[in-house]
């Protein structure tokens, strides 16, 4: 058995049509017909021995083995059987079959089109006719492909004695120029040769093709010779035209075909040696290199570090994976990363595991810090920041160093002791007060003295009534939660979570959610407004007083002005009917006086 499975597509076909025409049918058949489309070598043929990856093919193989031929007339439509596999069957001594035109077609086009299932990198295309005694008719014939399994046709070869009046072609067997190397040919039917006692016609899809020793590097003839189906067309196979009775390059009449075959390999771009039937039938490639898809004209998952390229013998290209360190398995490919990077790598690690961030999951995340006692693809590179929760702002270091951002007076590495000139005190939100400084604390507020407090803040111990003009009067109404507060300078910082907004004014953003209060510290001090974290407030204030001493213009003030109130789940209904009312511009001293909301100071 012959197995030319070892020829590249750039290599001229000149010695396999030698080997097909000059064996016997039978061998010939044989060595294409049997081979299967999975193999296996000593070797593997798409690595070298140390690993690295290497240009492969998949092996050269008889397309149109075992399939069935699709025959129709054009003037008398499908052949009484239209699907028949004797032209494609085993072809040899002992099982001689021949498909031959039915009687009353001798005129019109024979059309056989052959599906092949899948894209090919066509070689050749052969036809063995039946032996039927002398040739009395000439004949004109067409090659056609097809790249997307029947959809449109492109002309690949025309065989006639007449071109220009067939084809309206000038009759050449080389292609002038490289833009014409993609164009079908025509010539007269010369490549039908004898073959013991029958006759041959062979199309080679690289011969003269100026560009063929360089198919690997062409990407113009990669797709010329790629094809999912093929079609042979036999035009007027009788005619009254002037016979050249020394032409003996004519086939017998009735047209009688013996043999087709179609000589090439599954287009697996250079990165499979094999090709093998899939769960439906399928031919598909068996892919290396990391890469994927029936055509292995694609990356596989995690490994488009770089877009994909077809394998040549001189650049393998295979697939490469991401640079994600061990964290993460998902990963997606940017040409803007790309080209940022020189061409040398785009991949964007996703879902990055272990508490890491970053394009490669390089860095750690907010909140954790790179242990550097371990390489940074272990699974507990990053470790969580040691901040001390009094002495730090927060939970967040540096990922390099573990540096903590410490408050006022606080120092070391985890904000964990008092710095040089600072003592300890008695606020958790001044852990660490100046030596010098004479402050009282207690519960986080600065006290003062009852007088100072009378004079300065004299807040209501009777009913506060509240009616529909007042609330109109004030800037904001809101119920709030108050959840931290930190002292900021002259400045006190709650953190409150704004639950209702009653009323705004015209030009404030007050929105529903977490937001800043600041209360100045003379203020609170004399317990006006008299906030306490963890507890729920009906707060109405105005926007007087000390808000034009606000650190920031935008931001949320409270003062000796504003009133803060126990916040009591009746007055919603109330409060709801104000907003109503308010929204209606229905104001009027007479509804005023009607609605009030009431509650002890």
């Amino acid at each position: 058995m012959v197995r030319p499975s070892s020829l590249p597509p750039s290599i001229s076909l000149i010695p396999v049509l030698l080997r097909l025409l000059l064996l016997p049918p039978s061998l010939v058949s044989s060595s294409f017909s049997n081979a299967p489309l999975s193999w296996t070598s000593p070797h593997e043929p798409c690595y070298h021995p140390d690993g690295r990856p290497r240009h492969c093919l998949s092996e050269f193989i008889n397309a149109a083995y075992g399939v069935q031929v699709n025959v129709t007339h054009s003037l008398h439509g499908p052949d009484n059987n239209p699907n028949i596999t004797t032209l494609t069957d085993l072809h040899n001594p002992h099982n001689l079959t021949c498909w031959r035109a039915r009687a009353g077609a001798d005129s019109g086009d024979w059309v056989f089109t052959l599906p092949l299932g899948r894209r090919f990198e066509i070689t050749y295309i052969s036809l063995q006719f039946c032996s039927q005694g002398q040739p009395s008719n000439p004949i004109s014939i067409s090659i056609l492909k097809s790249m997307d399994h029947g959809r449109s046709w492109r002309p690949m070869q025309h065989y006639s004695s007449n071109c220009l009046e067939d084809f309206k072609q000038p009759s050449l067997t080389i292609a002038q120029t490289r833009h014409q190397e993609t164009e079908p040919l025509c010539s007269d039917p010369r490549p039908l040769q004898r073959q013991r006692g029958s006759t041959v016609l062979a199309f080679s899809t690289l011969d003269g093709r100026p560009s063929s020793p360089d198919f690997d590097y062409s990407p113009t003839l990669q797709d010329w010779v790629t094809a999912t189906d093929i079609r042979v067309v036999f035009h007027r196979t009788s005619n009254n035209r002037n016979r050249n009775r020394d032409n003996n390059f004519w086939v017998p009449s009735p047209l009688a075909i013996s043999d087709l075959q179609v000589g090439g390999r599954c287009k697996c771009n250079g990165h499979a040696s094999r090709c093998r039937r899939d769960d439906a039938g399928q031919a598909v490639c068996v892919c290396e290199h990391h890469t994927a898809g029936p055509d292995c004209d694609m990356c596989e998952d995690f490994y488009v570090d770089r877009p994909w390229h077809r394998a040549t013998p001189t650049h393998p290209n295979p697939c490469v994976a991401c640079e994600c360190n061990g964290h993460s398995n998902k990963c997606r490919f940017s040409m803007e990363v790309f080209q940022q990077s020189g061409r040398k790598s785009g991949g964007v690690c996703l879902k990055c595991r272990h508490h890491t961030a970053g394009r490669h999951c390089q860095y750690c995340q907010n909140g954790f810090t790179r242990d550097t006692s371990k390489p940074l693809d272990h699974r507990k590179a990053c470790q969580p920041c040691q901040c001390h929760p009094l002495g730090a702002v927060g939970r967040w270091c540096n990922q390099t160093s573990g540096q903590c951002l410490c408050r006022e007076g606080v120092t070391g590495l985890r904000c964990n002791r008092c710095a040089p000139g600072y003592k300890q005190g008695k606020s958790p939100l001044r852990p660490c007060i100046r030596e010098s400084e004479q402050t009282k604390e207690r519960s986080g507020n600065t006290e003062r003295s009852p007088e100072e407090c009378v004079s300065y803040c004299q807040p209501s111990e009777v009913k506060v009534r509240m009616n529909l003009e007042t609330y109109c009067l004030k800037d904001y109404v809101l119920k709030v939660q108050v959840r931290g507060m930190e002292r900021s300078g002259p400045w006190w910082q709650f953190s409150i979570a704004v639950q209702t907004v009653f009323r705004t004014g015209s030009s404030s953003r007050i929105r529903r959610g977490s937001q800043s209060l600041w209360v100045p510290d003379r203020d609170l001090g004399c317990g006006c407004p008299a906030l306490h974290v963890g507890r729920t407030f009906l707060l109405i204030g105005a926007e007087e007083g000390e808000r034009s001493l606000a650190p920031e213009e935008s931001r949320l003030v409270a003062d000796r002005s504003t009133l803060a109130l126990q916040w009591r789940e009746h007055w919603s209904p109330k409060l709801r009917g104000f907003r109503g009312q308010d929204k209606r511009g229905r104001y009027s001293p007479s509804s005023a006086a009607v609605s009030r909301l009431e509650a002890e100071k």
